[in-house]
């Protein structure tokens, strides 16, 4: 008897179903069809046929010896088109396999270089922030200002109607800083230690150091000693006419 014929004659004499029996063999319900039709074609392929035929034989019963003995005799007339189509299947699975690992070893080296841009020329410094591009201020005129002693405090301190005056003086280590004097930048960068700037304004100063700890102040001729603590962020204004004051904590 034919495999077609076996195959249905048996599921019908035990009254199963397509969706019974794919749910039973694991084996979708078109594959199991193209058995009982004897459409080997349909299915994934040779090693696909015969695993599915002899899961759905030995499922209903039938002697599995004979089946696949039958399948095998059948389709010695035609293994050269099989063995071509395995192998047309095979090679495009491995281009296709091929392909994806080009694109994604293209994707993982521009993530590479796009990182290797963006932290390029990186400096210690991560308390700098994106500042617009800055004239380094001069200390004030003779007439307004005395001359930084060697210990930052000023010779000299102007007064609260000559505007305000901020003396800083770098100790230890480096630090980042910018200062804005009535709403201009006139300094932004690194001061190396033992470094000390002198700025002046008519109404307010303002003040971000990266590491107050390494950055002693003197405003208006008075002594704030260090900003803050070493390694601490610190902005801070100071107005003419007001008695400075810094928060250390």
């Amino acid at each position: 008897m034919p495999i077609g014929e076996a195959l249905r004659s048996a599921r019908i004499a035990k009254g199963y179903s397509f969706e019974h029996l794919e749910e039973a063999t694991k084996i979708r319900a078109k594959y199991l069809e193209a058995l009982e039709n004897e459409k080997y074609d349909v299915l994934p392929g040779p090693i696909y046929a015969k695993a599915f035929l002899r899961t759905y034989a030995k499922y209903l019963g039938l002697n599995i010896d004979e089946i696949m003995s039958e399948y095998n005799s059948g389709q010695e007339d035609t293994p050269v088109v099989v063995e071509n189509r395995v192998s047309e299947e095979a090679t495009n699975l491995t281009a296709s396999k091929r392909w994806r690992y080009i694109v994604a070893g293209f994707a993982v080296v521009a993530l590479i270089g796009i990182n290797a841009i963006y932290n390029a020329g990186a400096r210690p410094e991560q308390n700098k922030p994106d500042v617009p591009r800055v004239v380094e201020g001069q200390p004030g005129d003779a007439n307004n200002a005395g001359t930084p002693s060697s210990n930052g405090q000023s010779q000299g301190p102007v007064q609260p109607n000559d505007g305000v005056r901020v003396v800083l003086r770098v100790t230890e280590n480096e630090s980042w800083m910018q200062v804005v004097a009535d709403g201009n930048t006139v300094f932004s960068g690194l001061v190396a230690p033992g470094e000390m700037k002198d700025f002046q304004a008519r109404e307010k100063i303002f003040l971000h150091v990266g590491n107050a700890g390494a950055v002693e102040a003197n405003v208006n001729g008075q002594d704030l000693g260090k900003l803050g603590e070493k390694g601490k962020v610190v902005k801070k204004d100071f107005f003419a006419g007001q008695t400075p004051e810094v928060d250390r904590g």
